[in-house]
């Protein structure tokens, strides 16, 4: 089955939804630029997490399952950069083991 033929199912892209869409990145994109786009992301993740909680707290926002999807979300996004970092402060430990 084509995947053509599942769309007009009527299934729902979740990067249309969640907006994953508008953030394709450049794949000529220096990796450094890469690395800080997905360091801001990040930050606005556990920014929009924090202004939830807040919500939540005062009473504004009464979806408490929105706000523990955007926790886990950030959590899960933090976790990961902190792994990518961690691969490549391994990576650079190894290069500068390594005998010329």
């Amino acid at each position: 089955m084509a995947i053509g033929s599942i769309k007009s199912l009527g299934s729902v892209d979740p990067r249309a939804v969640y907006g994953g869409m508008n953030k394709v990145q450049d794949p000529k994109a220096s990796f450094v630029d890469q690395l800080k786009n997905a360091m801001t992301e990040v930050n606005d993740l556990q920014a929009r997490r924090e202004t939830m909680v807040e919500q939540v707290v005062t009473g504004e926002a009464t979806e408490v399952h929105d706000v523990m999807i955007a926790a886990k979300e950030s959590q899960l996004a933090f976790e990961l950069l902190l792994e990518v970092r961690n691969k490549l402060l391994e990576s650079y430990q190894e290069i500068m083991r390594m005998q010329v």
